[in-house]
């Protein structure tokens, strides 16, 4: 009765080689080792097997692991979050003739609602102003340029603004008072963007 026939482990690779095979079907080294037991061959044989057997092993698990904290993580942490530089609270200085500007993208028909209070000097006003991209232009500029609704002369305003087409728009707050008065403002400023929402 002849010797069993068993699968190998190529010497070269480290793949099975099927019984009888002349080559390995991966690597395709001639006279692969024909036992999987690592007490044949040279010592440097089988330290070599080994090797490639752990090598493997390290490679599968690592894959495995790494996937695994991705998969979690995206799982806990949810989509990504882009922060949205409309929404937030600020702090503005303008000095006498000057002004301060709050600027963001707004998709057509999207809200941005709020309010300011200047602080410093108690009462005095500001006049609020929103831009589109090409009026902001022409403002920064010093020609004629139209707010994109009713401009607000107050101390303190609620702010209330619903983009009619999707631009840059430009939030700005002027100090009205001639350089010559040296009244500097202090000014607090809150947004928030809401998508598509009724205002109350």
């Amino acid at each position: 009765m002849g010797e069993p026939l068993t699968w190998g482990t190529c010497a070269t690779c480290g793949d099975a080689t099927p019984p009888g095979a002349l080559t390995c079907p991966t690597c395709g080294k001639a006279d692969p080792t024909r036992t999987r037991s690592s007490a044949t061959g040279t010592p440097q044989l089988r330290r070599r097997l080994a090797l490639h057997k752990w090598l493997r092993v390290i490679v599968v698990v690592g894959i495995a692991g790494g996937l695994t904290v991705v998969m979690v993580q995206a799982a806990f942490t949810g989509p990504p979050q882009v922060a949205d530089p409309l929404s937030g609270t600020w702090s503005y200085s303008v000095a006498p003739g000057q002004y301060a500007v709050l600027s963001g993208q707004i998709v057509g028909e999207d809200y941005i609602i709020g309010n300011y209070t200047v602080v410093s000097p108690p009462g005095a006003l500001a006049v609020f102003s929103v831009f589109n991209s090409s009026e902001f232009t022409a403002f920064a500029e010093h020609r004629a340029s139209s707010s994109a609704q009713p401009p607000l002369n107050e101390s303190a305003s609620r702010i209330v603004f619903n983009a009619p087409y999707s631009d840059t728009y430009y939030f700005v707050w002027q100090n009205p008072y001639a350089p010559s008065t040296g009244i500097h403002e202090t000014l607090y400023a809150s947004t928030q963007y809401q998508s598509n929402v009724a205002v109350q």
